[in-house]
């Protein structure tokens, strides 16, 4: 189709109707999505995620109460021993989970 066509066919002085029905079940399905019920969250599949998390806080809590810092006051140092392992193993993980995910979806498209 050539611009020239396209131009005649947007700026005719017919009018465009929608075929009959079709606004009607358009409202149709609008009224129907605003009146259902709100989706619930998935507790079921969250849940693991949290707990580990509440696991790790407390273990990060036993570490630093467990490590004894010479002197009076806060060791910053022992506290930095404790979190970045734990803070690099999250790292790693969030990085393989990408590359999984990404070489999946690459595998995906391949075989389409």
């Amino acid at each position: 189709m050539r611009p020239e066509d396209l131009e005649r066919v947007l700026f005719s002085e017919d009018d465009i109707v929608p075929s009959s029905g079709f606004v009607a079940s358009v409202m149709e399905t609008v009224i129907a999505d605003a009146t259902a019920p709100p989706l619930t969250f998935p507790w079921r599949r969250a849940w693991p995620l949290a707990a580990t998390v509440v696991a790790l806080l407390v273990c990060l809590v036993i570490e630093s109460f467990t490590v004894q810092a010479p002197g009076p006051g806060l060791d910053v140092y022992a506290w930095f021993q404790t979190v970045v392992p734990m803070a690099t193993g999250w790292v790693a993980a969030g990085l393989l989970m990408a590359i999984a995910v990404t070489g999946w979806s690459l595998r995906l498209v391949r075989l389409r």
